[in-house]
């Protein structure tokens, strides 16, 4: 059941804004945009469910982030595998990742003392490492500039439900060197439902699902070192 719900989630989110004509951000819409990232500071602990395409099959994280402290702890899952490395628990900061085989249902608290294995946060070449850096980096402690947006290449793309409440969908400014866009799924309140990535040649998305609230991450020493 939950693959299949899982499975749903990246279906909707690949099918978003496909009925509508992308067209340029309003004023309104700019500003609801330049405040995703301050409504999830204030929020500070997110909810995180994500589907990440990888070769060695798609990775499952289930789990919270800290978007003030930038660390994040989730169970992990490869979908159609089931050795030792394809399962168990996760945490990482902007700059370490570290791994665990106890496998769980959810993100045991407090964590484990033993069996974990650390390992530097790639900066390119792992989907999993850049789905796992841009959740940290979905916080900021000041809105963006909503006029620079609205002069960019930001631009609305459709609006849809998510979980009972109406978003709407934008891709946020074409990345330099014509990179692939973000896509933000955003309230009328400037919240973040939702943000799905390209990471590199998978032609399918990660999907990100957000929601605020949760309990504080007791984070590994060695993380924050």
């Amino acid at each position: 059941m939950r693959r299949r719900a899982l499975a749903a989630l990246v279906a909707v989110a690949l099918l978003s804004g496909c009925t509508a004509e992308p067209r340029p951000l309003s004023a309104v819409e700019a500003e609801r945009l330049a405040m995703i990232r301050y409504t999830a500071y204030e929020a500070k602990i997110l909810g995180v469910r994500a589907r990440v395409p990888a070769p060695g099959g798609a990775l499952v994280l289930d789990g919270r982030v800290d978007v003030a402290e930038h660390v994040g702890y989730a169970t992990l899952r490869t979908e159609g595998r089931d050795d030792d490395a394809s399962a168990g628990l996760l945490q990482w900061s902007l700059g370490k990742v570290a791994f665990n085989g106890t496998r769980s249902a959810a993100p045991v608290d407090p964590p484990p003392v033993e069996g974990w294995q650390l390992r530097p946060m790639q900066t390119s070449g792992s989907e999993l490492d850049g789905v796992l850096r841009l959740v940290l980096n979905l916080g900021s402690d000041r809105p963006e500039n909503a006029q620079l947006l609205q002069q960019s290449t930001a631009r609305w793309v459709g609006s849809e439900d998510v979980r009972g409440k109406r978003v709407d969908v934008f891709e946020g400014p074409r990345a330099s060197g014509g990179g692939s866009r973000l896509k933000y799924w955003v309230d009328g309140d400037g919240r973040l439902h939702r943000v799905q990535a390209r990471m590199g040649e998978n032609q399918e998305p990660a999907v990100v699902d957000l929601v605020p609230g949760g309990a504080p991450i007791t984070a590994l020493a060695p993380l924050t070192g």
